[in-house]
């Protein structure tokens, strides 16, 4: 039952995850007037919210819901909101503000009269997207959904309550903000911003030039050894000896009863084997009781196997945490080929490296530190000097002149769907798009240096979907101001509430 969600949980990403972090059975308690200290019940009261008193069981259930809602409903909408209300209206709320939030939003749907309907709430149950088949609700669906929720203390009301909690926190949000409307104005700097084209061209700083240019001597070398000496040093190795129980092969293709059986007699394999290993017999002598074949693979390290187990991720990781000193066989684990036992038959120890078997590594590691410098200063000071005489009014193609630099025109970029075929476009659009026409942009880095591109005219062209671009931008920009003045108002209503947090939660 549990795994048909598991199944359907990445049909919905979310950035926010709810971090709930309340334990009420180790809260510990307080002291009495005694001495003794008493232990937090579940009838105590845990918050008080607009003078109403919430007990800890209370608590436990609001929790409980939301991660109803979120991990099995995976109806995201009310535990995001309630935690974008929380603090600062950042994404990092969470814990008992976000329980606090929903019972100061159920008193406000209350005093302002927001009653969603059973009708309502069934109707908006039946859209999730968890119960639907083929964009329609699937009644075996919900029947599942309904068995997890009783099996968390649910009944079939409390689902209908979480969504009528959803609907009341949009009706309460469309009460305070659904008039607003985003400047016009703004939307379309916003517009122009995100989708307008650019000319321009680039210079190049490639790291490779300047690390030519670059020098290391004899002394730079060893007082590097020296510094990070412990750095150097070589990596353990094992070697290893195993028996692979490997997968019958075609199972798809055979009959059950033949599928079965061959399973069975790998099962038999591997429990033969472990048998032997784990009443002392040593691995060589149960693999020849046994008449399994041993392979060998010469010592490796961790980060570097063979071929033949690049792919056994978990069995590389056992070889190497093996203590060295055990003498007890490993069990049979299992890998993407079959069932392995292994015996590590050697361990080369990691050892300090000298500085002349490093030499030739620390000069390139000082060579590429000193070629990142040098360009980041000739970055900057480039930048700088390009961008100060251009607001003096000279022209960029004397001033590449005078400074003996490279100008290399680029193609018309959109900013918003940057050409795949132009390199790093994604980068140099990002980056363009802060810029002023008639100036230089600030460092843009890449894989083999660091660029900086000259903006010499912004351009906003007709779009065949510009209609359609513009009306998203302005709704978008208004759901995101909407959320802003909610949160403000919410805030002024929470401090209403005169929330007093008791047994020291937080």
């Amino acid at each position: 039952m549990l795994e048909f969600f598991r199944r359907h949980r990445g049909a919905f990403l979310i950035t926010l995850t709810i971090i709930i972090i309340i334990s009420f059975s180790v809260w510990g308690g307080w002291r009495t007037d005694s001495g003794y200290e008493k232990r937090a019940q579940i009838t105590d009261v845990a918050i008080t919210v607009y003078g109403k008193d919430y007990t800890i069981g209370d608590v436990q259930r609001a929790q409980t819901s939301l991660q109803l809602a979120q991990s099995y409903m995976q109806s995201y909408e009310l535990p995001s909101m309630l935690m974008m209300l929380s603090s600062d209206g950042g994404f990092g709320g969470g814990g008992l503000n976000t329980l606090i939030n929903l019972f100061v939003a159920r008193h406000l749907m209350e005093d302002l009269g927001i009653r969603p309907s059973d009708a309502e709430a069934r109707a908006a149950l039946e859209k999730l997207p968890v119960l639907q088949e083929n964009g329609k609700f699937d009644l075996s669906r919900a029947q599942r959904l309904e068995e997890v929720a009783n099996s968390q203390g649910f009944e079939s009301t409390d689902l209908l309550g979480i969504m009528k909690d959803t609907i009341g926190l949009q009706k309460l949000q469309d009460i305070v903000t659904k008039s607003y409307v985003a400047s016009p104005l703004a939307a379309e700097k916003q517009y122009a911003s995100s989708y307008h084209t650019f000319k321009g061209s680039k210079i190049t700083f490639e790291t490779e030039a300047f690390k030519k240019a670059a020098t290391v001597t004899d002394d730079e070398i060893k007082k590097y050894y020296e510094e990070n000496k412990e750095n150097y040093k070589t990596l353990e190795k094992r070697a290893v000896s195993y028996v692979l129980f490997e997968n019958p092969k075609d199972l798809d293709k055979k009959p059950l009863e033949e599928r079965q059986k061959a399973q069975n007699q790998q099962v038999e394999r591997v429990n033969a084997f472990n048998k032997l290993t784990a009443s002392g017999v040593k691995f060589a002598e149960a693999a020849k009781q046994t008449k399994e074949k041993i392979e060998t693979v010469p010592a490796f390290a961790q980060g570097e196997p063979p071929a033949v187990l690049k792919t056994e991720s978990n069995l590389i990781e056992l070889i190497f945490a093996r203590a060295k000193d055990s003498k007890t066989q490993p069990e049979a684990i299992e890998g993407t080929s079959g069932w392995y036992v292994f015996d590590v038959t050697q361990i080369e120890e990691s050892k300090q490296q000298e500085l002349a078997e490093v030499k030739d590594k620390i000069k390139d590691t000082l060579l590429g530190q000193k070629a990142d410098e040098a360009r980041t200063k000739a970055v900057n000071e480039t930048r700088t000097a390009l961008n100060d005489a251009l607001k003096a009014g000279k022209k960029i193609d004397d001033l590449v002149k005078e400074k003996k630099l490279t100008l290399e025109a680029l193609p018309d970029i959109d900013i918003a769907n940057p050409p795949q075929e132009v390199p790093n476009a994604f980068l140099i659009a990002r980056e363009a798009a802060k810029t002023a026409a008639g100036s230089i942009s600030h460092a843009v880095d890449y894989d083999k240096g660091t660029l900086l591109i000259y903006v010499s005219a912004k351009e906003l062209r007709k779009r065949a979907d510009g209609a359609d671009v513009r009306k998203n931008q302005v709704d978008s920009l208004s759901r995101q101001e909407r959320m802003s003045l909610f949160h403000s108002w919410f805030k002024k209503q929470h401090d209403a509430a005169k929330v007093v947090t008791k047994l020291g939660v937080s």
